[in-house]
């Protein structure tokens, strides 16, 4: 293979994969990321966004590509939900695509109505327990990350809460703000806006620590909430018989591109973390989400499409 011997890479645009519409908080990494990888390589690193199916589709292409490196994906949560919601898979997610990095994780934030009686997640939790089905959540649509995101978090604390899809997690976010419904549980790259106005207020955040953004907000854990830690993430993937060495130097383009400081700037503003872990680190990763959500799925009782 030419690669081999030459070592170059690459010699020519590079299409980067986002499988959902442009303007989302994953679109806007994966253009912060191509950016610095255009910068950094000399070639172009083209965003394309491929939108439909919860992620598939967008995926599906990536997983059929050649494995010449020239078709990344840009993929996130639904990457790992996917295979436990939907009956038939076009690509095998173990075999089809190859892990390159992790580029970033940002805490999912829950939130309920500026005029919520609930003042903290503790007042809110013991509610639900005690009132099953009574409180409703959104989410962008059945699959989508606040949705099994919020089934989780019922799962591990016996909780029922009853379900709200929306078709796209703006309209949840406005159901929000107009209080149509009491809870949801987000990405704080997807509702720092919202929560600057006014309309919304965060109550607890899924990591092991505040967020800089909104050190105000207290964490599932310091609410009295144990063993609930849910970050959104987003990371690159390859078709998954890209040759082992060429594997190695995307992921050393990946990996130094998310060291750079304006990526490090742009990226915190969006409230989210650079990672850059290992090919191996995020592929162990996956599998743990690929276990969990099947879990979850099967614990809620939800329906494969």
């Amino acid at each position: 293979m030419a690669f081999a011997q030459t070592g170059a890479y690459p010699t020519k645009p590079v299409r980067l994969v986002v499988p959902f519409a442009a303007g989302g908080p994953n679109d806007v990494m994966a253009r912060v990321l191509a950016q610095r990888l255009t910068a950094e390589t000399g070639q172009s690193y083209v965003v394309d966004n491929k939108a439909g199916a919860g992620g598939v589709i967008g995926t599906d292409a990536v997983a059929k590509a050649a494995p010449d490196g020239y078709t990344l994906g840009f993929i996130s949560g639904p990457f790992t939900m996917a295979p436990a919601l939907q009956a038939k898979m076009p690509y095998d997610t173990a075999t089809d695509l190859a892990a390159v990095a992790k580029v970033a994780e940002s805490p999912m934030v829950m939130m309920v109505p500026a005029t919520s009686r609930f003042k903290n997640a503790h007042e809110l939790m013991d509610f639900a327990r005690q009132n099953p089905g009574k409180l409703t959540y959104g989410s962008g649509g059945i699959g989508s990350t606040p949705h099994l995101t919020t089934e989780l978090l019922g799962t591990l604390t016996g909780t029922k809460f009853l379900h709200v899809p929306y078709k796209g997690g703006g309209e949840s976010i406005k159901a929000l703000m107009a209080g149509e419904i009491d809870l949801l549980i987000d990405s704080i790259t997807s509702t720092t806006g919202p929560l600057a106005s006014g309309r919304i207020k965060a109550i607890a955040i899924g990591q092991s620590k505040r967020a800089a953004k909104i050190p105000d907000v207290p964490t599932f854990e310091e609410s009295g909430i144990q063993k609930f830690s849910m970050t959104h993430w987003v990371g690159v993937v390859a078709p998954g018989k890209v040759p082992p060495e060429l594997l190695k130097t995307i992921h050393a383009q990946v990996a130094k591109a998310l060291k750079a400081p304006e990526v490090v700037q742009k990226l915190q503003e969006l409230g989210a973390t650079p990672v850059g872990d290992s090919s191996a680190e995020f592929q162990k990763f996956i599998q743990e989400d690929l276990k969990k959500w099947q879990q979850t799925v099967k614990a809620a009782n939800i329906q494969t499409q």
